[in-house]
């Protein structure tokens, strides 16, 4: 019995690892987008209740 060579899955992985990569890429900066996002509001309620505050 002869044995065959391995195939050569080398250009399905690169092809399914592409999108994979896009998908992680795209998370990272919706994440990072979200925290930004959420901070900053986080800062402007504390400035605008201060200022309520000092109006008052």
């Amino acid at each position: 019995m002869e044995r065959q060579p391995a195939p050569n899955f080398t250009t399905p992985f690169l092809v399914s690892l592409a999108p994979l990569v896009f998908i992680a890429l795209f998370v990272i900066w919706a994440l990072a987008g979200l925290l930004s996002v959420m901070g900053v509001s986080y800062l402007a309620d504390k400035g605008i209740t201060r200022i309520g505050r000092l109006k008052t």
